[in-house]
């Protein structure tokens, strides 16, 4: 089984080569290709990855759903994993995918995602827990690490070329063609936006922008521009 691993970045130039040779250095079981898609860095990011990815793409700005796609259209593997690259999945995540995909029971599911954990601290803690909930109903945020065929990423439309919202609209394109499953094995997120807001901030702010969205909102018109993330 072959796995393409879609990493979508920008400005991680200080972070981007241990990022991918952790990447590299746990990923020993079944063949592999790592594709980074650059969303318009200024920080040497890509000529940084080219030294660990297999695939170097990159856009002239940051729009993580049109990274994401573009990556997955240049994949080739069996399954298709989507990380952000200031993410760290599992340490047996080939295992933990292959064990799912191939042995469990698969019918009538679109996905898979790994949890997630923010780290320490009774708010993280909290915050880890309703992003893990909210798996169960089929949304999966961009910080878990999400898994599917190159089929089903296909007919659910693929993710849309949003700088905002494409991991909450791409969800729902998966839950529409069937369930989506998360993993016990854990993603550490940095997830510096986060972070930078607050863990009750940001669940706030993020539930109202999908409720506005929902309503027919504009995503470009639902945050602030160049947040950290």
């Amino acid at each position: 089984m072959k796995f393409s691993v879609v990493v979508a970045a920008r400005n991680e130039g200080a972070q981007i080569v241990s990022a991918l040779k952790r990447l590299r250095h746990i990923s020993r079981e079944s063949p592999m290709e790592l594709i980074v898609v650059d969303g318009g860095s200024d920080d040497g990011t890509a000529a940084a990855a080219r030294s660990w990815a297999d695939s170097v793409l990159t856009l002239d700005e940051p729009n993580r759903g049109a990274q994401w796609d573009a990556g997955a259209r240049k994949a080739t593997g069996d399954l298709l994993l989507f990380l952000r690259a200031d993410a760290q999945p599992p340490a047996d995540w080939q295992r933990a995918l292959e064990r799912f995909w191939l042995t469990g029971s698969v019918s009538g599911v679109a996905a898979a995602a790994f949890s997630v954990d923010y780290g320490a601290g009774l708010r993280l803690r909290a915050l880890s827990a309703w992003s893990n909930a909210r798996v169960r109903r089929g949304i999966v945020g961009a910080d878990h690490g999400l898994c599917t065929t190159p089929e089903t990423y296909a007919a659910a439309g693929g993710y849309p070329h949003l700088r905002e919202l494409e991991d909450y609209e791409f969800s729902r394109r998966l839950s529409a063609r069937g369930r989506i499953v998360r993993l016990p094995e854990v993603t550490h997120a940095a997830a510096r936006r986060l972070r930078a807001q607050g863990p009750l901030t940001y669940a706030v702010r993020r539930l109202w922008a999908e409720t506005r969205y929902r309503f027919g909102a504009a995503p470009e018109t639902l945050f602030a521009p160049e947040v950290p993330r």
